[in-house]
């Protein structure tokens, strides 16, 4: 084989191998999708018989204003990030639970706020934090308005 056949082949597997490895590298860095982590946190805090829908899911204008008080965690054995969230999205929930008696009770809405947390080096990831289920008061509103999400609870 001629140094010429070696080179006409070696030129467009080298160029495939760093593309590969690119790309690669771009899927490494993204970190976890919300939508998989919403879907997640929906399969496994769904009650026996219970049916869970989600009505609205909006950005936050204003990430930084999230504070840990406005939900809670189940996240198991995560630890809540001490740093401040890149982005976050609030989620309007409908819980739609079967009755114990005959029938089947009215649907209940619950916010759900999904924090994008990173200290730029080691941690990156989506955290779920629950909200309060209706009746919402006004401290939910305002928590909203504080992170700028357009969710309509009305």
């Amino acid at each position: 084989m001629s140094w010429r056949r070696i080179v006409a082949l070696g030129i467009p597997i080298a160029v495939l191998a760093f593309a590969m490895g690119f790309i690669v590298a771009l899927e490494v860095r993204r970190g976890p999708d919300w939508r998989l982590e919403l879907e997640e946190y929906i399969a496994e805090e769904g009650a026996l018989g219970e049916a869970i829908r989600v009505e609205a899911v909006v950005g936050a204008r204003k990430p930084w204003n999230f504070t840990a008080a406005m939900g809670s965690t189940e996240q198991g054995d995560r630890i809540t990030p001490a740093f401040p969230p890149q982005a976050v999205r609030c989620a309007l929930l409908v819980r739609r639970r079967e009755s114990d008696r005959s029938g089947e009770d009215g649907p209940v809405r619950q916010v759900v706020f999904l924090v994008h947390h990173s200290d730029a080096l080691y941690r990156v990831g989506w955290v779920v934090y629950e909200g309060p289920e209706e009746p919402f008061g006004l401290d939910v509103k305002t928590h909203l308005e504080r992170i700028g999400c357009d969710l309509r609870l009305d």
